[in-house]
């Protein structure tokens, strides 16, 4: 795990105990497609008048984590990621006027060889064109993005230095990204590791939350699954196996799994079927969040509360 900067140190001292309200901090797992219900959860905290002490980020979740930390509001981030997908209520003429469909072929990596279909790089560059996301330091909120070393298989935390490619390295899926080289290591998705990297929050912040997007998902049954539905999967129950063993060993403060059975990887055109889905959550989410802060205020212990 990598050391926190003196700048982020000095950042979180200074927001402990202020207004009254206890330290935040929002775990935002891995999960493809579905991560974009990490939006109506970030919706929430910003309709409680909320700022997060510390977010935590893995794969599509560090993806969105960054974008809430350099200070964009969840309305932002929602429509920043509606400029970019093509979802079934656009017109093929839409999609070539707002140069979409362009967008997304020059992300497509033409050498095969290094082991990725998409160039994580250029979807990057693509999200954070109205905020910096250069260098940790820059952002507005500490960032933790989890990665995971791919020979030495152990969960590297980067929360200092480039984000870009700490970014890139956390959501590198093994058969469609290309994984990323960075300090001398070969990194991938941090879901092969800690897909809902809730653990980093909690000596830091009061409360800790976790937005779990994988967990409780079915999937088709009755016919032998293909290439990719196997391989992404198999992902998918590792990393549900993963984040059930640390829901025991210890679980956070707030757990909240939206029901999103059906949703595939890669399915990106099905963003306004997700947020739909994803409003119970965000609901529960708001009553949960603000039980705990009322309770904060009333001298109670949120960690004791369940």
């Amino acid at each position: 795990m990598s050391a926190r900067t003196g700048s982020q140190t000095d950042r979180e001292r200074s927001s402990t105990g202020m207004s009254g309200r206890p330290r935040v901090g929002i775990a935002l797992g891995a999960g493809g497609a579905k991560g974009i219900a990490h939006i109506p959860m970030l919706e929430a905290i910003d309709e409680l008048g909320i700022a997060p002490h510390r977010i935590a980020g893995c794969s599509i979740g560090a993806v969105i984590g960054a974008l809430y930390a350099s200070g964009m509001k969840a309305v932002e981030i929602k429509d920043t990621i509606a400029g970019l997908a093509i979802t079934r209520s656009d017109t093929v003429r839409g999609v070539f006027a707002q140069r979409k469909l362009g967008t997304w072929m020059e992300m497509i990596d033409p050498d095969f060889r290094r082991s990725g279909l998409i160039k994580a790089e250029s979807i990057m560059a693509q999200l954070c064109q109205e905020r910096s996301c250069e260098r940790f330091a820059d952002l507005s909120a500490p960032l933790s993005v989890v990665a995971t070393d791919f020979w030495r298989r152990t969960t590297v935390v980067l929360e200092t230095g480039p984000l870009k490619p700490a970014i890139q390295a956390s959501m590198a899926l093994p058969g469609l990204f290309t994984p990323v080289e960075l300090d001398g290591r070969v990194l991938i998705d941090g879901g092969t590791t800690n897909p809902v990297p809730y653990d980093l929050l909690a000596e830091s912040c009061d409360v800790v939350v976790a937005i779990d997007i994988n967990s409780g998902s079915s999937i088709d049954t009755g016919d032998v699954p293909g290439y990719f539905s196997t391989l992404f999967g198999s992902i998918q129950v590792m990393q549900q196996a993963i984040v059930e063993k640390m829901l025991r060993l210890r679980p956070p403060d707030i757990y909240i799994r939206p029901e999103l059975g059906g949703f595939r990887t890669l399915q990106f055109h099905r963003i306004d079927e997700i947020y739909r889905r994803a409003e119970p959550a965000k609901a529960e989410l708001k009553k949960q969040l603000a039980s705990k802060i009322a309770s904060w205020r009333a001298g109670g212990n949120p960690s004791g509360l369940s």
